[in-house]
C-alpha cells in the first residue's frame, strides 16, 4: 500500500513537471511567434516605406521628364518632352555683291553690303500658341521686321497677332531664303512688306483651299512700319487652291493658284519710291504730292512645282489715291512677272528651297545642289500720272521692264550662294541730261547666304 502511494506521488510529481514544462514551453512559442509577428510588420513597414520611396522616385522622375529638354532638328531646337514647349534659334546672314558693268549717264556705285543680319527666335508655349521674333542689323540700321504669336487651337481659324506679312503678294510671302533670285521682282513693289495688325488663316478644305483675312494699320507700297498713321486701317484677304494636292500621283498635284487683294484709305502714309532690280530708285514722286483717299490692290497668282521644275506668276493692280493741291486722283500701277527654274542636280523644287542630296563634301562626292533661274517681270503707271503733276517725266520713267538669269547653289540644307544677271529697260520718262529715256540698267548680283 505504502508502495502503490509512492508510485502515485512519482507519477503526481511527473505530471506536475510536464504539464509546468509543457506550459513554459506553450509560453516560450508564444514568444517567439510574437516576436515572429513583430518582424513581420518591421519587414511589411520596410516593404511599405521602400515601395513609397519608389513612388517618389518614379513621380520625381516623371516631372523631371514634364520639363527636361531634347534637342532637335539639330542643335538650334530645344523642346519638352511632351512637346509642348518648343524654343528653336535662328539667323540670316546675307553678303551681297553689287556690280554695274558699262558706263551710264545714270550714277551706279558699285557695292559689298550686309543686305540681311537677322537673328530669330521662334517656339511654342502650351502646345498651342507659336511665336516669332525677328529684328534685322543689315544696311546699318536695325529695324524689326516681324514679331507676332499665333493661336493654333481651331485648325480652320488660326489667328495671328503682331508685326508680319500682309496676305497679298505671292513672292513677298515666300520666305527671304527661299526666292529663287536675289531681289523679288517688280510686281512686290506694289504690295506691303509688313505690317500691324490681326489676322485669321486656315484650310477651308484641307491642303485644297487656304484662305486668309487680316486687318492691319496700312503701309506703303513694299513698306513696312512701327505705328499707325492714322485712325483707318487696311483690310487684306487672300484665297489659295491647290484642289489636286492630296494626290501626290497626279501631275497637277503641285498646281496652286488664287488671289490677294486689300483696301484701305492711304492719308498720311508716306509715298514710296520704286527701285529697280539692283537696288536704284527709277521712280520717285514730285515735290508737293501726297496720298489721298483709298487704294485697292488686285493680285491673282499662281505657281506649279513637279519634281525639280518650279513656275511662279504673279500680276498685281493698284489704284491709289494721290493728291497735289487741289488735285485728287486715283492713278493705277499694274505690274507682273514669271519665273520659272529647274533644279540640274534633280532635287524636288517646291515654295521653299530645294534640300541638297548630298551636302558640299567633295572627298565623299557631295556637291550639293544647283539650280538654273530665269525671270521676266514688268512695271508700268498710267499715262495720267504726269498730266495730273504727280511726278516729271524728266526724272521719273513710269514703265520698267527686266528679265534676269541666275544659278543658285546650295552648298548644304543652310548655306547657298547666288549669281543674278538682269537687266531693266526704261520708258515713258527721259533724263534730261541723257537726252532720252532713263538709260538701261544692267546689274551683276552675288549673294553669299546662311540660313537656319
Amino acid at each position: 500500500m505504502n508502495f502503490d502511494k509512492k508510485w502515485v506521488g512519482v507519477v503526481l510529481i511527473g505530471l506536475w513537471l510536464a504539464v509546468r514544462s509543457n506550459a513554459q514551453e506553450q509560453k516560450s512559442a508564444e514568444q517567439k511567434i510574437q516576436e515572429l509577428e513583430q518582424k513581420v510588420d518591421e519587414l511589411d513597414q520596410r516593404v511599405k516605406v521602400a515601395e513609397r520611396q519608389k513612388e517618389i522616385k518614379d513621380e520625381e522622375a516623371s516631372e523631371k521628364a514634364k520639363t527636361a529638354t531634347a534637342v532637335t532638328s539639330g542643335p538650334f531646337s530645344i523642346q519638352s518632352a511632351n512637346g509642348n514647349f518648343l524654343i528653336r534659334f535662328g539667323a540670316d546672314l546675307q553678303v551681297d555683291n553689287r556690280t554695274f558693268p558699262g558706263d551710264s549717264s545714270v550714277f551706279l556705285q558699285d557695292q559689298i553690303l550686309m543686305r540681311r543680319v537677322r537673328p530669330a527666335i521662334s517656339g511654342t508655349l502650351y502646345k498651342y500658341v507659336d511665336y516669332y521674333i525677328r529684328p534685322d542689323f543689315g544696311q546699318g540700321a536695325v529695324v524689326l521686321y516681324e514679331a507676332y504669336m499665333q493661336l493654333n487651337y481651331f485648325s480652320r481659324a488660326n489667328l495671328r497677332v503682331g508685326k508680319f506679312k500682309p496676305p497679298v503678294g505671292l513672292e513677298r510671302l515666300q520666305s527671304d531664303d527661299d526666292t529663287n533670285f536675289i531681289e523679288r521682282g517688280l510686281p512686290t513693289l506694289l504690295v506691303p512688306s509688313r505690317d500691324i495688325g490681326y489676322q485669321f488663316s486656315g484650310d477651308i478644305v484641307k491642303r485644297r483651299v487656304n484662305y486668309a483675312v487680316g486687318v492691319f494699320n496700312g503701309v506703303t507700297d513694299n513698306g513696312l512700319s512701327d505705328a499707325a498713321v492714322s485712325d483707318h486701317r487696311d483690310y487684306a484677304a487672300r484665297l489659295f487652291l491647290t484642289p489636286f494636292q492630296p494626290n501626290a500621283k497626279s501631275p497637277l498635284a503641285g498646281l496652286g493658284f488664287g488671289v490677294g487683294a486689300t483696301s484701305g484709305n492711304v492719308d498720311g502714309i508716306p509715298l514710296p519710291a520704286f527701285k529697280s532690280f539692283g537696288q536704284n530708285t527709277f521712280f520717285t514722286y514730285a515735290s508737293g504730292v501726297t496720298y489721298g483717299g483709298h487704294r485697292r490692290r488686285l493680285a491673282p497668282q499662281a505657281n506649279y512645282y513637279m519634281g525639280p521644275f518650279g513656275l511662279l506668276a504673279e500680276y498685281t493692280l493698284s489704284k491709289e489715291g494721290l493728291q497735289k493741291g487741289n488735285v485728287r486722283r486715283d492713278v493705277a500701277f499694274r505690274a507682273w512677272q514669271v519665273q520659272a527654274s529647274y533644279v540640274l542636280t534633280g532635287e524636288k523644287k517646291g515654295f521653299t528651297s530645294p534640300v541638297p542630296k548630298k551636302a558640299f563634301d567633295p572627298r565623299n562626292h557631295g556637291w550639293g545642289a544647283v539650280e538654273l533661274a530665269v525671270r521676266v517681270s514688268d512695271f508700268e503707271a498710267e499715262k495720267g500720272i504726269y498730266n495730273y503733276g504727280y511726278a516729271a517725266a524728266a526724272t521719273s520713267p513710269r514703265h520698267a521692264h527686266e528679265w534676269v538669269g541666275g544659278v543658285n547653289w546650295y552648298l548644304n540644307r543652310m548655306v547657298r550662294l547666288t549669281l543674278d544677271y538682269g537687266n531693266t529697260n526704261y520708258g515713258g520718262g527721259a533724263i534730261v541730261a541723257a537726252g532720252g529715256n532713263r538709260p538701261s540698267e544692267r546689274a551683276l548680283l552675288q549673294r553669299f547666304q546662311l540660313n537656319f
